[in-house]
């Protein structure tokens, strides 16, 4: 029975593998943009060179089926074709995020151009998850502390923790370099469908070995 009742609070702990949530740009200006993030809404100011939140060329997968290999290191792209390019150099931009959110991505859209670097330097550390081919070539990110730049790459980044904002100075020397948001999940987020399965399927293995211990006892 206790074997039973362990294997049952291991399925109720374990994590759900869930495809990443992407950002839905619903407006945009000169000075920034906003959106929703699952449950919640996003915002970014700072001022944008050029933004789409709505239909338009679909950067984020070739031909509009195949991603590019810029982004084969993450689960799943944007269902949509959204994207914002911030503007200025050594502008501030911020990401302003309604509900804190899990391990956030942005994912990039020709950071900098041939021959010219472009650079974001962030407030937290980061990662790369994945750079290469994208819709405008094929450069390579360079990372020196926080700050993330490039001369044409595209890929995705990945800061680890709990957010309620991001900021950045961009360095922004071409007409634009495209970003959008993405998350791992919310603090204190209502479960994926995939954990309310497995809290089912746990709670119904705890209840099978309650029933059993009742009728061995009975018996």
């Amino acid at each position: 029975m206790f074997r039973t009742i362990l294997i049952a609070a291991s399925l109720v702990a374990a994590p759900a593998s869930a495809a990443i949530t992407w950002t839905d740009w619903t407006s945009a200006d000169g000075n920034g943009a906003q959106g929703t993030l699952g449950s919640g809404t996003i915002s970014i100011d700072g001022g944008l060179h050029n933004w789409q939140t709505a239909g338009g060329t679909d950067y984020w997968r070739q031909g509009g089926v195949t991603p590019w290999a810029a982004y084969d290191g993450v689960s799943s792209l944007p269902a949509n074709n959204d994207f914002v390019a911030p503007s200025g150099n050594q502008s501030v931009h911020v990401i302003n995020f309604s509900q804190t959110v899990i391990d956030p991505y942005i994912a990039v859209i020709s950071l900098g151009q041939t021959g010219v670097q472009t650079s974001w330097t962030f407030d937290a550390p980061f990662s790369v998850i994945d750079n290469g081919q994208g819709h405008f070539g094929n450069g390579v990110f360079t990372v020196l502390g926080n700050t993330l730049g490039a001369g044409e790459a595209h890929g995705v980044i990945q800061f680890k923790g709990s957010f309620n904002s991001i900021s950045f100075t961009s360095n922004n020397v071409e007409f634009w370099s495209g970003l959008t948001v993405g998350v791992e999940g919310f603090a204190g987020g209502i479960p994926e469908p995939a954990t309310w399965a497995m809290l089912i399927t746990g709670f119904g293995l705890v209840g099978a070995a309650a029933r059993r211990r009742r009728v061995a006892t009975a018996a």
